[in-house]
Formats: structure tokens, C-alpha cells, sequence
């Protein structure tokens, strides 16, 4: 673990993973409303500020439309996400040839990112793939009814980190 310790403690990775981080949480709190933030930003009725004070008032609905599990399960898995990127970042840079890892942490994150919605709509990924009546019936069969997914994704970003952070413990030799 102190290579962890290590890698966060250089400026350069903390940032990369809290932009990571604030970015997902910003995207999973956005994805519900994706096609008013579209017709919002392509509007030639309304001014910047208008649009910005729009965009940024969605944020709020974080509390609104979550459940307190989804919250949970949205920052956590974006948390991680972030913490993976950085270790990533700094192991790609040690060494150039790209690992089994990457694809790990990828998965992982697409598995989170199924559960990504508000307690009115449910999973906004899944929905657009198998259509709003399949999902609903789908989700409402599970007892977390969606969550699941994003459960399962921070398992899976829990075991990319832990392979990553294997990975740098190992010293680079030919």
C-alpha cells in the first residue's frame, strides 16, 4: 500500500484522479437529463448565463433523484474510478506496454455506469439499450432494483486497483 501512498502524495496524480472523480459524478448526475442539457446548450433563446445557471441547478438533482444507496454506490464507483485512472496512469508511464488491467478497470466501469440512475427512472444506460418496459421489468426483479450493477462494478474497480497496485509492487524486469 505505500506505493499508493507514493503515487498520490506527487500533486499531478491527486488532481488526475479528483478530476476523474468529479467528472463521473458530474456525467451520472447529467445523464438523466442529457436531452434537456442538448436542447439547453444548442438554444439560441437563451444567454450563456441562462444556460450555465441551468446546467449547474441540475446538479441539485443528485439529492432529489437518488436514492441514498445510489448516491452511495455513484461516488464510490467514481471514487475509484478516479483512484484507478492515476494508478493506470503512473504504471503506463513506468512501463510503456499496456496490461491486462486496462481492460479490467474498463469493464469495471461500464458495469457501474448500468446502474447509474434516479429512483424515478432507474438505470438510464440500460434503459436506452433494451428499451424502458424491458428494463423496468428486468429492474424491478432485482431486489436492489438496479443497483446491483453499480455494486458490481465497484467490485470489479476494487479488483483492477488491487491487480494494478500487484502490479507496481513488481519490480520492472526484462
Amino acid at each position: 500500500m505505500s506505493i499508493v501512498f507514493k503515487i498520490f502524495s506527487q500533486p499531478k496524480y491527486l488532481v488526475l484522479s479528483i478530476l476523474i472523480s468529479l467528472s463521473l459524478v458530474v456525467f451520472a448526475i447529467w445523464l438523466p437529463n442529457l436531452h434537456l442539457i442538448t436542447k439547453t446548450m444548442t438554444s439560441t433563446a437563451l444567454s450563456f448565463w441562462q444556460k450555465t445557471n441551468l446546467i449547474t441547478s441540475l446538479l441539485g438533482s443528485f439529492d432529489s433523484n437518488f436514492t441514498p444507496l445510489s448516491r452511495v454506490v455513484t461516488v464510490s464507483s467514481s471514487a475509484l474510478a478516479g483512484i484507478q485512472v492515476s494508478l493506470l496512469t503512473y504504471y503506463l508511464r513506468q512501463s510503456i506496454t499496456i496490461q491486462k488491467e486496462m481492460g479490467v478497470s474498463f469493464f469495471g466501469i461500464l458495469a457501474s455506469l448500468f446502474g447509474v440512475g434516479c429512483a424515478s427512472c432507474g438505470s438510464v444506460i440500460l434503459t436506452s439499450i433494451i428499451g424502458l418496459g424491458s428494463t423496468s421489468i428486468i429492474l424491478g426483479a432485482f431486489p436492489l432494483k438496479g443497483q446491483e450493477f453499480g455494486i458490481l462494478g465497484i467490485s470489479i474497480i476494487l479488483f483492477a486497483i488491487y491487480l494494478t497496485v500487484k502490479k507496481l509492487n513488481k519490480p520492472l524486469i526484462c
